[in-house]
């Protein structure tokens, strides 16, 4: 009976169409939206974001021109600065990961300590325990 209902309720809805009107009424308002221009405020938005970049990259391109007429001594003076970068960079470098390794070595210490003093000892009870038990089991 549940089968005869359901395939009947079936057919009738495959016989159903959509009113005219509401084709009609959902083709007006897709006609409205379009026409109001959906796709501008992407555009509104784009031109002053790629105003925005261009400014800010102007920006970075002036801030690290330097006029060629600038005297000598100053040149001088930043090539030195340059050179000692470029040999402290890496002796920097190297004590910081000195540093690093130390910490990951001592925590490494802490934790064997932590886990050997803590972990061990309830684990190793549990499994005597167990055995204890299994083998009292076997025996009776």
């Amino acid at each position: 009976m549940q089968e005869d209902l359901h395939s009947r309720l079936a057919r009738e809805l495959r016989k159903e169409t959509c009113p005219q009107r509401v084709i009609d009424e959902a083709r007006r308002k897709i006609a409205a939206e379009t026409a109001r221009g959906d796709a501008r405020p992407t555009l509104r938005y784009v031109i002053p974001i790629a105003f925005a970049g261009i400014v800010l990259m102007c920006g970075l391109l002036l801030a690290r021109w330097q006029p060629a007429a600038g005297n000598a001594g100053r040149q001088t003076e930043l090539a030195e600065q340059q050179t000692h970068g470029r040999t402290q960079v890496p002796r920097e470098l190297e004590t910081a990961l000195g540093l690093i390794g130390t910490a990951l070595i001592d925590a490494g210490a802490r934790s064997e300590a932590v886990v050997s003093d803590r972990a061990i000892p309830p684990l190793q009870h549990g499994f005597d325990t167990a055995r204890d038990k299994i083998i009292s089991h076997t025996q009776l």
